[in-house]
């Protein structure tokens, strides 16, 4: 396999490894981030979007 794409594969999978080891609420918290950057692209597209409601970050 080409040496640029198994690097990106080995990246691919560290990634997913440090996501994997948040804790929930971080990871929670992501969810949230995707759903605030996607809402616009939705609602542009006539879908109704609800984005959760969270607390302040505490840290």
């Amino acid at each position: 396999m080409n040496p640029e794409i198994e690097k990106l594969f080995r990246a691919k999978k560290l990634r997913r490894v440090r996501l994997a080891a948040l804790p929930f609420h971080e990871k929670v918290r992501a969810v949230v981030q995707m759903q605030q950057m996607a809402a616009p692209v939705l609602r542009a597209r006539g879908k109704q979007v609800r984005v959760w409601d969270l607390p302040p970050s505490d840290m």
